[in-house]
Parts: C-alpha cells; sequence; structure tokens
C-alpha cells in the first residue's frame, strides 16, 4: 500500500462511522418522537384536545347562527307586534268615529273590543271602552218613556263607576265629566248636571260635544238663552257638527218655529245625509205644524227608518200620521211593528191602545192599557184610558176602581173626577156622582162637559133649579163648541115640555154650527110637535143631508110630509 493511501483512508473510514453514528442516534430520535407522538395515549390527549377544539369552534358557530336567529326572530315578533298594534289602532280609531258620528253605541263598542282583544293592556282603548259603555246605558235611559226598572237604574250606577274610573285613569281629561253630566241629566238632576259639564269644559274648551250637551241640560232647565249661548260656542269650535245644528231645530220646534227647525234639520243633513235622527225630527216638524204635512211627515220617517230598521219612535211616528187621518187599522200596523222592537215601549202600547179604541177593539184596548200599567203602575193617565173603555163595555165597577185609583195617582186631574162621575151616574149613584163633578168644576173653570153632566145628576134627583142653573152656566161660560151644551139645555127644556124655548135652543146650536146633525133633527122634531111643518120641513131636510141614510130621519120626513098634505 502506498504512502498517499494509507492515512487518508484510515481517517476517512473514522469520519464515515462518526457520521453514520450521528445519523443512527437522530433517526432513533425522530423514530422515538414519531413513536411518542402516534403513541396511544398520546393520540387520546391529542383526540381529546380536537374534540374540545371542535367543541368549542362549534359551539361558538351554534351561538353566532343562534344569536343570527335570535334576531331574525325577535325582529319578526317586533314587527308582528308593531303590525297588530296598528291594527288594534284602526279598530279604536273606526269604532270611535262610529261613536262619534253614527251615535251608534253597539257597533262602536264591537269595534273597540276587537282592539282591546289585539291589546289587553292598552289602557287608552280600555278608556275608550268605557266611556262608550257608560254613554251607551245613558242614551237608553234617555230614550226612556217610563220609570226606570232597577236593572236600569243599576246601569246608571255602572256608568257613574265608570265616570270614577275614567277620572282617575285620566285626572286632566274631559270625558269623565262629560259621562258624569249625561247620567245626572238622565236622572233629571240638571243642577248636578250643569256642574260636571262645566268641569269638562274647564278641562277641555273646545270640546264642542261638551257644549252641546250642556246646552240640551241648560234648555231642559229652562233657560233657553244660555242653551243656545252654549250652541253658539259649540259652533264657533266647529261649524260642521250635526248635533248642535240637530239641537237648535229641536229647541226651535219645542218653541212651534217649525220653519226654523227645518231648515237647522237640513243643514245637518247636509253634513251627514245619513242622520236619522235628524229626518226623524224633520218629519215631526211637518206633522206638528198647521196645516199638517202628512206626505212630507211620512217620507222623512220613512227615510228615517231606512237608515235605522230598528228606530222604534219613527215607527210610532208613522202610526201618528196616519191615526191623525183616521186610518186607524194602518196606524195599528205601525204601533204594533213598534212594540215589536221593544216590549217596554210604553208609549207605543198607550197609542195602540187609543186606536184600538177608535177601532172598536175594546179587549184589545183594555190588554194594551193593561200593558202600559205593568211598565208604569202609577200612571194615573192609563187608568182613565182604562176605566174609559171599561164604561164603554159597561163594566162599571171595574171602571170606578181604575177611576179611583186615577185619582189617587192624580189628585189635581180635573177629567178624571169627570168620567168618576159618569161611572157613578150609570149606576144610578146620582149623589156620588154630583160629588164627583163638582171636584172636576173645581179643579176647572167652566168645565161645561161636568156642569151638563152634574145637571143631569140634579135632574134626576128632582133638584131641577140646581140642574137649569148648571146648564146656562155652561152656555154662558163655555166658548168652545157651544152647540153641544144648547142641544143639552134643549133636550132638558123639551122633557120639562117647554118646546118653545127647546126650539129656540135648537135653532141657537144649528145656526152656531150648521153641521150639527143632532140639532136640526131636534129642531124638526119640535118644529113638526108643533105644527111649524115649513120649519120641520126645511129642518129634516138639512138633517137628511148631513146623514142621508138615517131611517129615523126618512121616518119623521114621511111624517112632516104627511102632515103637509093634510
Amino acid at each position: 500500500m502506498s504512502e498517499i493511501d494509507g492515512p487518508d483512508l484510515q481517517g476517512e473510514i473514522e469520519e464515515n462511522q462518526r457520521l453514520l453514528q450521528q445519523l443512527l442516534a437522530n433517526q432513533t430520535k425522530y423514530i422515538e418522537k414519531i413513536a411518542n407522538h402516534f403513541a396511544p395515549e398520546i393520540e387520546e390527549k391529542r383526540f381529546e384536545r380536537l374534540r374540545q377544539t371542535i367543541v368549542k369552534v362549534g359551539s361558538y358557530t351554534a351561538l353566532a347562527f343562534g344569536a343570527f336567529l335570535g334576531m331574525w326572530e325577535l325582529g319578526a315578533f317586533i314587527l308582528e307586534q308593531r303590525q297588530i298594534s296598528r291594527l288594534a289602532s284602526n279598530y279604536a280609531e273606526v269604532g270611535q268615529q262610529i261613536y262619534y258620528q253614527e251615535n251608534n253605541a253597539a257597533v262602536a263598542t264591537s269595534f273597540i273590543n276587537k282592539a282591546i282583544e289585539l291589546e289587553p293592556d292598552n289602557t287608552q282603548f280600555r278608556f275608550l271602552d268605557a266611556y262608550i259603555q257608560g254613554m251607551a246605558s245613558v242614551r237608553k235611559m234617555f230614550n226612556l218613556d217610563r220609570p226606570y226598572n232597577g236593572k236600569e237604574l243599576n246601569a246608571a250606577y255602572d256608568a257613574l263607576a265608570k265616570s270614577i274610573l275614567l277620572e282617575q285613569s285620566d285626572p286632566d281629561g274631559a270625558e269623565a265629566y262629560i259621562l258624569r253630566g249625561q247620567i245626572y241629566a238622565a236622572l233629571k238632576d240638571n243642577k248636578r248636571a250643569k256642574k260636571a259639564l262645566d268641569t269638562a269644559i274647564l278641562r277641555d274648551p273646545k270640546n264642542a260635544f261638551a257644549w252641546v250637551r250642556k246646552a240640551i241640560v241648560e234648555h231642559n232647565s229652562g233657560d233657553s238663552e244660555a242653551a243656545y249661548r252654549s250652541l253658539d260656542q259649540a259652533h264657533q269650535i266647529t261649524d260642521k257638527n250635526k248635533w248642535e245644528y240637530l239641537w237648535r231645530g229641536i229647541f226651535l220646534a219645542g218653541s212651534k218655529k217649525f220653519k226654523k227647525a227645518q231648515g237647522y234639520y237640513q243643514k245637518a243633513l247636509e253634513i251627514d245625509p245619513r242622520f236619522d235622527l235628524a229626518y226623524y225630527n224633520l218629519g215631526w216638524s211637518h206633522l206638528k205644524s198647521k196645516p199638517k204635512n202628512y206626505p212630507e211627515s211620512e217620507k222623512n220617517f220613512k227615510k228615517a227608518l231606512s237608515l235605522n230598521p230598528d228606530f222604534k219612535e219613527a215607527y210610532y211616528a208613522l202610526g201618528m200620521v196616519y191615526g191623525y187621518q183616521n186610518s186607524y187599522d194602518v196606524s195599528h200596523s205601525y204601533l204594533t211593528q213598534a212594540v215589536k222592537i221593544d216590549d217596554q215601549y210604553l208609549t207605543g202600547w198607550k197609542w195602540r191602545g187609543i186606536i184600538n179604541k177608535e177601532r172598536k177593539q175594546y179587549k184589545e184596548a183594555l190588554a194594551d192599557y193593561s200593558k202600559v200599567i205593568d211598565l208604569d203602575p202609577s200612571n194615573a193617565g192609563i187608568y182613565t184610558r182604562r176605566g174609559r173603555v171599561l164604561t164603554i163595555i159597561e163594566d162599571y165597577e171595574a171602571a170606578i176602581k181604575d177611576f179611583l185609583l186615577a185619582r189617587n195617582f192624580a189628585p189635581n186631574d180635573a177629567r178624571t173626577r169627570y168620567y168618576l162621575g159618569q161611572a157613578y151616574a150609570a149606576l144610578s149613584q146620582n149623589k156620588a156622582a154630583i160629588a164627583s163633578y163638582t171636584e172636576a168644576i173645581s179643579l176647572k173653570k167652566n168645565y161645561g162637559e161636568a156642569l151638563v153632566s152634574r145637571a143631569e145628576s140634579y135632574e134626576r134627583l128632582g133638584k131641577l133649579e140646581s140642574a137649569e142653573t148648571d146648564l146656562d152656566l155652561a152656555i154662558r161660560t163655555v166658548s168652545y163648541r157651544p152647540e153641544r151644551f144648547l142641544l143639552k139645555r134643549g133636550k132638558y127644556l123639551l122633557r120639562r115640555g117647554r118646546q118653545e124655548a127647546a126650539l129656540e135652543d135648537f135653532v141657537s146650536a144649528r145656526t152656531s154650527n150648521k153641521k150639527h146633525s143632532p140639532s136640526w133633527l131636534g129642531e124638526a122634531e119640535v118644529a113638526h110637535k108643533l105644527s111649524k111643518q115649513e120649519q120641520a120641513l126645511y129642518a129634516v131636510e138639512t138633517f137628511l143631508k148631513l146623514k142621508p141614510t138615517s131611517k129615523g130621519g126618512q121616518k119623521l120626513l114621511e111624517s112632516i110630509m104627511s102632515s103637509s098634505q093634510n
């Protein structure tokens, strides 16, 4: 081996061995690291860390996604609540408009209730509901034509309680005091009603409704000037208030200024062409004017009914239209409709009773009057009317009971004493009759009917001087239809055999009223007896022109003609 090859080769070998050992050491170290990395316990730890990381990331992701969904649901919830609130407000607004513009509390309340269903905690809606319900209770009381029953009086107190709740809910508002004023007005307590409405106006001077209600209370208290001033205040607030025009018309109609009243009703209808109360009052203005305008009355009452089919007062008014024209069957039909709508409508039952009497349907008339008495047991006028029907059917005992009750309930009513006297006279209780007639005359000066009826009772008792005194007094003092009393005295004189004096009274009677057929007949009969055949013939012929179907008149004419020929 050469010198070059020997030592270099040895050193290279040693270097290679060192590098190999280092490589093996490094390999061993990395193998251990790899082994340690993939060892089961290390792998388990790493997997747990990875799981925890995934869970954490997943949780954060889920939370983020949940937050996103929550915000969307919250937004949707807020949007939905906003829509509900808007819908509820719309219902409430519609209900409020229906009440103030149409005065229809039932429909208005139904809309307010829908608003409350959508927003049960809305105090404004509940405030409005309490106000409208309270006012509706009061309106029913205003329209009653009879004493309140227990239920209705409880409704008044309930409305009063609502006014207190309204005051607590809104101490500075006017509504509580408007409601309270209406309650007191319905209870005929005008002093407290005015005080409450003054308080309402103090809190809200621009409340035209309060001014109108105050005007009504002032008018009912007899202060017409103050009432018109209050209406003027309402007009200054707005000239588009149909209620102001309506009540101006009603006030004027009460003073019999029907033409002016009609002008204001028309103004109300210009504002609201569907204002049923304006048509109704317009109809009455035509019916109460002179001469009565039946076609216009009927047209307006029917228009009111077309707008409000349950308007019982309009049916009653139509009954009056036909009753005044003696069309009793048609009148009866309308009045029947009125009491069908409200079987406690006293005015409807009363007038149907009157119409049934005119129709000679006495049984039905008694039933109608009895219904009125059920509704108002202290109604003196109805006891008197029922007693008169009982007198017609000759049930005098029952009639006297009714007249006595009427006398107790109306101690200053002369008419009841007069009818009571007639019932006593029919039973030949002439002393009781005279006493009752005397009471009537003391209550009503120059009561002609009572004077001549007392004269008849005096005559039956043989007190002829007293009888003639009453007859003479009746003729001297009574100016309305004096032919009635001249006829009575003529018949009395005829019974006393004073034919010439009787003839003078009959002539005076038919001179006073040329269409008074009984006077013409009386003249013809007496003139015939006195052999004044020419006068008798003229009188009987005139009588037959008025009563062409009278058999008695025809028989008298034949007798007069026969006497004239002889």
